[in-house]
């Protein structure tokens, strides 16, 4: 349940510690899962695929797992932001829902490849790259709602956010014109999870909210 901030006499700042809990779990998260193992990508071979997911089936299929909880809570996350804006909560619980393609296209695989077999492990990791762009959709749709509903009260976050849909946006033309996506591969991510701690900072403090502040009333003077 959210609280009240402390330290502030403002009625309409109310604190959401637990929504700051579910997204702060899921930048740790995230980066535990990417960063310990690099998986093989789209131009890899069909056998270096196949034997690469066949030697560590067990840790890859864990981390897709784990994967599946960190999705949990960015959805959790966002389903906390309707009190915010049922707008931005709705675009957050999509693209944690996309957040799941990527991770089940890698489980998938890590359960079939077979090195006796490596056309199978190839068909789906030529999936993988279809995984990753159903992903940014979501995170595109998720920043343009960030950037439009809260930005009004929250320039800065608003700011912030339409820089990551059009990093996300870019990413994704480059990939459909087959053109290297270069520092855009990593930037776009990045930024990404720069969103998430920004906002996950703000419903700490109790100040992220959508629309225009409503004006305080004056004082009311007691008559005599």
């Amino acid at each position: 349940m959210a609280a009240k901030a402390s330290g502030t006499n403002d009625p309409d700042r109310t604190a959401d510690r637990l929504a700051a809990g579910f997204a702060f779990a899921f930048i740790v998260l995230l980066l535990a899962t990417e960063l310990v193992l690099t998986l093989p990508d789209e131009a890899d071979s069909p056998a270096f695929v196949a034997r690469f997911y066949t030697a560590h089936r067990a840790f890859i299929i864990a981390l897709q797992l784990l994967g599946v909880i960190d999705a949990l809570l960015l959805g959790a996350y966002a389903w906390r932001l309707g009190s915010v804006d049922r707008f931005v909560a709705g675009a957050g619980l999509l693209m944690a829902f996309c957040a799941l393609a990527p991770t089940l296209i890698t489980l998938v695989l890590a359960i079939v490849a077979d090195p006796a077999h490596p056309e199978v492990a190839a068909g789906w990791n030529m999936l993988e790259p279809r995984g990753d762009d159903i992903l940014f959709v979501g995170i595109i749709v998720f920043a343009l709602a960030v950037a439009v509903r809260l930005g009004r009260n929250n320039p800065a976050l608003g700011v912030l956010g339409l820089i990551v849909a059009v990093a996300c946006l870019l990413r994704l033309i480059l990939e459909a014109a087959g053109k290297s996506r270069g520092a855009l591969e990593a930037l776009g991510p990045l930024l990404f999870v720069v969103l998430i701690a920004t906002m996950a900072v703000l419903s700490f403090r109790g100040v992220l909210r959508a629309g225009p502040r409503r004006p305080r009333e004056p004082p009311k003077i007691a008559e005599s």
